[in-house]
Parts: C-alpha cells; sequence; structure tokens
C-alpha cells in the first residue's frame, strides 16, 4: 500500500518522491500545539476580562471558539461553557495557554459572589469594544457607566434586543465583539494584531481607581 503522502505525476505511472508539507503536531492530552500559541502580555489591558483576553487569543491565532473551550476546560461541555469565577478554572492550564502571568489572570476572572454582585449577561462600553477591550469591572451591578468613557454600559444588542450570558463557552467565544445571535457589532471592528495599541494612561488609571475601590 503506497503512504498516503505520495502522489503519482499526472499522466504517468512513476511514482514520485513524498511531499513535504509542514505538519501541525498535537498534544492530545490538551488539544494544543506542541509548539505552542502566541500571545504578547503587551496586548493586555489592565483589569481585562477573560473573555475579553480569549477573543485576542482566538484573533492572534486564528483559533475556533470550540478549541479554545476545550483548551481550558476539558471536562466542560462548551456548549455549556461555565461563569468566569475564581475557582472556576484551573489557572495552572490557564497559565500554560496563554503564557500570561498569574496575577494579571487572577485579576481577569470574577471574585466570589459573597464579594461581589456580578451581572449574569454581559454588559460592555460600546466605546472600549470599538478597540477590542472588555473588563471585570464592566460586570460589577453597581457600575453603571463605564470609568473611562463615562458613557452607560449596555447588554441588550441594538438590533435583536437581546442578551448573551456572560460565560466562557462557544455562545461568546464564537462571537467576538457581535450580538452571537444576530451578528450586530457591538461597537467597532474589535481587536486585531496588527493594530493593537495601549489603552491611554488616563483610562488606565480610571479603571485602577475603580478596581482598588471595589475589588481590593
Amino acid at each position: 500500500m503506497l503512504p498516503d503522502e505520495c502522489s503519482f505525476r499526472p499522466g504517468s505511472g512513476a511514482l514520485l518522491q513524498p511531499l513535504s508539507f509542514p505538519i501541525l503536531t498535537l498534544d492530545e492530552s490538551k488539544l494544543a500545539p506542541t509548539l505552542g500559541y502566541h500571545f504578547s502580555s503587551e496586548w493586555l489591558d489592565p483589569y481585562e476580562s477573560l473573555i475579553s483576553i480569549l477573543w485576542k487569543f482566538e484573533k492572534a491565532n486564528a483559533l475556533p471558539g470550540i478549541v479554545v473551550a476545550r483548551l481550558l476546560r476539558p471536562d466542560i461541555d462548551p456548549f455549556d461553557g461555565f461563569a468566569p469565577h475564581l475557582g472556576e478554572v484551573d489557572m495552572g492550564r490557564l497559565h500554560d495557554v496563554l503564557g500570561l502571568p498569574t496575577k494579571a489572570l487572577r485579576a481577569a476572572l470574577l471574585e466570589r459572589p459573597e464579594r461581589q454582585r456580578y451581572s449574569e449577561v454581559l454588559r460592555y462600553c460600546r466605546l472600549c469594544m470599538a478597540r477590542g477591550y472588555h473588563s471585570v469591572l464592566h460586570q460589577i451591578e453597581s457600575v453603571k457607566r463605564c470609568p473611562a468613557h463615562r458613557c452607560a454600559l449596555e447588554s441588550m444588542c441594538r438590533r435583536c434586543g437581546r442578551q448573551a450570558l456572560h460565560h466562557v463557552g462557544l455562545q461568546l467565544l464564537e462571537s467576538a465583539y457581535r450580538c452571537p445571535y444576530c451578528r450586530e457589532r457591538s461597537g467597532g471592528q474589535g481587536w486585531w494584531p496588527r493594530k493593537a495599541r495601549p489603552m491611554q494612561l488616563q483610562q488606565r488609571r480610571a479603571f485602577t481607581r475603580l478596581y482598588v475601590e471595589r475589588c481590593s
């Protein structure tokens, strides 16, 4: 039997040399390329939510949401997903996949519900979404306006009026910066590696002040 990678020259019975293709090898226990994924800590903004980080991770590595969901929690049905609370995700696994400092990853997860009340639906600032950013602070129920832009936070799609659950699952992972139901944009083009820019200093300070006030 001939090897799968061999072929015949059209119109000839002579066997060609095996073709050489780059092969992406996978560690099946992690569903990850053995050479790793690419993600830069310079792309991370202060107090960025896990969902926002994963959207950037998908864009940088051209990954579908199903792969990202299984990378984080292979024991969970990716269609159901999980709430991004501390204790719901393996921090060591998350660090291995993203290569980000543990401190930054902890800040990307919601605190225990008894310490702070968080919205179960995705709440966002359209101006932040336009640059590909969503913060854990946007999920605090008592926070009604974005600390950086002072505009009212939104949760309902302007086209279809539906709300998305703030869960790490296929619903959000497959619809970065868009409504998962009708695909309406949530504020702009979102984030791409080639146009990544750091957050402005005054905006960083606004998020930091609110984080210290509400989450420290």
